[in-house]
């Protein structure tokens, strides 16, 4: 039998890459047995139900004038309840970013407070939204991001050589993914600690591929579909970036049994448990630090192998999470048990 249900989902940019990768998840059959997903731009026509028991699930970075929308969502929407999901602002992005911080503080209390249920896409953004109380806390509830990584776990582990540790990193090319920082940091490296590929294109491509030059342990390469080749040839895989608020780059590398160096900043740390190695954000020396930590390591598989195995789980546990919440009355969402967020290095 047809379930009535429409769960719709809210965009106002169609190619968002993070954010369009996301909504692949919804796509489980967990999930669509629930009801039935739809893909609307908000930009060409006003959103609304067409049954008592539809749900909302916005996915647009709010700010002051995209409340407008969510107002109209809340007062002539007629869905049964409205979700927003957290896919930008973080701790990171505040501090890198925002200089008037308490009137965008505002903004997102009044934008949070047209919605049901808030969902931050990792334990450490739901710590900084309950921190400066955002939305009261029993309104905002964490389901970290994943995707379905079963060719990842196919990889063979890390067999560390003797020469040169092998780093790999990937993304777009802009301010927020620090990739600036980690060439920066390759130039203070010799070429026989470590050396990086990395792979993309974005706006600051001109910028890296000027930072790169000199520095004979660093090649940009092309973007590419699937991580899999790439993560193959990797002993470790760089996130070094200003804001993140959770990290796919994290989820892929730890389930192809790549231990990750990355910024202790937003859902990265969610990620950074005893088998990671963290540096500050924003700084080239602890960046520095962190790599030679890692190329002499002496035990990179097993690191590798233990973060793996937290991985493996993380999929099936954000899509229980979303099938307990869509399958939920809006009475029964803030009794939805948190799961205790890992342990933060």
């Amino acid at each position: 039998m047809t379930n009535e249900k429409r769960i719709v989902h809210i965009l106002d940019d169609l190619a968002m890459g993070g954010v369009t990768r996301a909504l692949k998840n919804f796509e489980h059959s967990k999930l669509t047995e629930i009801g039935t997903h739809d893909i609307v731009d908000i930009r060409q026509s006003r959103v609304r139900a067409n049954s008592p028991g539809d749900i909302a699930i916005v996915h647009f970075t709010a700010n002051w004038k995209k409340l407008r929308w969510l107002a109209d969502l809340r007062l002539l929407g007629g869905f049964a309840r409205i979700i927003l999901i957290e896919h930008t602002y973080t701790a990171g992005y505040e501090e890198s970013e925002v200089k008037p911080k308490r009137r965008f503080r505002q903004m997102l209390k009044f934008a949070y407070s047209l919605a049901d249920t808030v969902v931050a896409v990792s334990h450490a953004q739901r710590s900084w939204m309950n921190e400066h109380k955002l939305a009261p806390i029993d309104k905002v509830i964490a389901i970290p991001q994943s995707r379905d990584c079963d060719a990842l776990l196919e990889i063979p582990p890390v067999h560390r050589s003797e020469g040169p540790l092998q780093i790999r990193a990937f993304g777009r090319f802009q301010k927020q993914k620090g990739f600036d920082l980690l060439l920066a940091a390759m130039s203070r490296i010799p070429p026989h600690v470590a050396e990086l590929k990395l792979a993309g294109t974005g706006p600051d491509e001109a910028l890296l591929r000027g930072l790169a030059e000199g520095c004979p342990n660093v090649e940009i390469c092309q973007p590419f579909e699937s991580p899999d080749a790439f993560l193959r040839e990797a002993d470790i895989v760089a996130i070094p970036s200003r804001w993140e608020a959770f990290g796919l780059v994290g989820t892929e590398a730890r389930a192809a049994g790549r231990p990750i160096v990355a910024a202790s900043v937003d859902g990265l740390r969610d990620q950074l448990t005893s088998h990671g190695f963290p540096h500050a954000p924003g700084s080239v020396s602890s960046i520095v630090r962190a790599i030679y930590k890692a190329a002499a390591a002496p035990d990179l598989q097993e690191y590798g192998l233990q973060a793996q195995a937290i991985a493996v789980h993380e999929y099936p546990s954000m899509i229980a999470r979303w099938a307990d919440l869509l399958s939920a009355d809006r009475r029964q969402t803030a009794k939805l048990k948190q799961p205790a967020p890992a342990p933060i290095f």
